[in-house]
């Protein structure tokens, strides 16, 4: 959600990188000429003021923006914007024009190296009398410096990579009808005046580190989460294994006591009377709480001996083996 807030601001501020809006003062439409009761806007940066030389009031110094409703002859002029340490942009002339035939040319100088184009435009009266401008669309002419250059079967001439060559003061014409003159700036691309900043990238700057900031916290905070809960799981499987260890040696083991195993000697085979031993050792209660190893080998020295003397054998070569293992 932050980073769908975040993209139209980012669009607002970098439109000062826009060939509309270059490296200062900003123009929607996007030209330099319009034609009698037109709308447009200029803009400047929000710590900019826009300045002009016209002769209208419509526009107040004291503010960065400026919306002109209907254009009129005396909107005509230069327009720019100051920055508050004094710092003067790149100026734009508007001609505001009674004909019916103009000319959309860069607003911005253009860097040599870079593509241009020159279209011509006409306009008409809309039912409120409200200019209303439309490409051409058909075959009309263009000059420069009042010598033709070109034929645009569209209403169009484009230049893939302009020079200082191209540099001069161009006009269309469509119908027998000329547009108003228009110049074409171009510039070097490492000019000292095109790297300078203007205060839409210094915005962009910190609200670029802002949003990376915050991403890089929102992925530490989801790592960070992530390994707590591996590490406590380890913990509380590792809590169960012992718990369940405890209870296997509590198991085997009586308190206090020793556990007797026993085991008949294999070299005897087959010797009677070994479930009554075990039945001996058992009535004996050879595994109750206080009898000691020493005890429980003695109780089934005495059961092994009448065992065998009951059923017949004899006891001596330990007829049976039982091996006593203390706790």
């Amino acid at each position: 959600m932050f980073w769908l807030t975040l993209i139209p601001v980012l669009l607002h501020l970098t439109r000062g990188n826009s060939p509309c809006s270059g490296r200062s003062l900003g123009i929607s439409p996007c030209r330099t000429q319009f034609v009698k009761r037109e709308s447009l806007t200029l803009y400047c940066g929000a710590d900019e003021r826009l300045m002009t030389n016209s002769n209208s009031d419509t526009c107040s110094q004291n503010s960065h923006e400026c919306y002109i409703a209907m254009t009129q002859d005396y909107h005509s002029g230069t327009y720019w914007c100051d920055s508050n340490s004094g710092e003067r942009g790149e100026a734009v002339n508007i001609t505001v024009t009674e004909g019916s035939v103009i000319l959309e040319s860069p607003v911005h100088s253009v860097p040599e190296g870079s593509p241009a184009r020159l279209r011509c435009l006409t306009s008409h009266k809309s039912s409120n009398q409200l200019g209303v401008v439309t490409p051409i669309n058909q075959s009309c002419t263009f000059s420069r410096g009042g010598r033709l250059i070109g034929v645009g079967l569209t209403g169009e001439m484009s230049f893939a990579a302009v020079n200082r060559s191209h540099e001069g003061l161009y006009m269309c014409t469509f119908s027998g009808v000329e547009s108003p003159g228009s110049w074409l700036a171009v510039r070097a691309p490492s000019s000292p005046e095109s790297l300078r900043p203007t205060s839409h990238r210094n915005l962009l700057l910190p609200l670029v580190c802002a949003g990376l900031a915050l991403f890089l916290i929102v992925l530490l905070g989801v790592f960070g989460g992530f390994c707590w809960r591996t590490r406590k799981e380890a913990e509380e499987a590792a809590s169960e294994d012992v718990i369940y260890a405890d209870v296997v040696q509590n198991k085997t083991k009586k308190k206090g006591g020793a556990v007797a195993d026993i085991r008949p000697d294999p070299s005897l085979g087959d010797v009677p009377g070994t479930d009554d031993v075990l039945s001996l050792a058992a009535s004996a209660n050879l595994f109750s709480e206080g009898v000691t190893g020493e005890e429980a080998s003695n109780a089934f020295g005495e059961a092994s001996r009448s065992s065998a003397q009951s059923s017949g054998h004899s006891t001596e070569g330990n007829p049976i083996g039982a091996v006593i293992r203390g706790s």
